[in-house]
């Protein structure tokens, strides 16, 4: 089964007993980063379910994570964007000379 872009949602749920979350996503996007996390940290991220179509592609599927890889921030405001960029121009300008 295919998913059209409004159906390929992503839910959080989160468990605060066993301090864990557990993803499920339709997002091809959002599967391709949590799979590279699966790999890079296979202790703290596992894929725990796919859903697959008539061609074997992964549609859907359902990720384990510790919960305090989950984070909820405010944005940054624009000073310390600025701030941020002027960071980033005089590292590239001192590695250029």
């Amino acid at each position: 089964m295919t998913y059209s872009r409004a159906e390929q949602e992503t839910s959080i749920v989160w468990d605060e007993e066993q301090k864990v979350t557990r993803i499920y996503t339709a997002s091809p996007a959002t599967m391709r980063k949590l799979d590279k996390l699966c790999e890079a940290c296979p202790d703290e991220y596992g894929r725990t379910w796919t859903e697959t179509d008539k061609s074997g592609k992964v549609t859907a599927a359902k990720y384990e994570v510790a919960a305090k890889f989950i984070k909820f921030a405010k944005p940054a405001s624009e000073a310390r964007k600025e701030a941020g960029r002027r960071a980033v121009a005089a590292m590239l300008k001192k590695r250029n000379s």
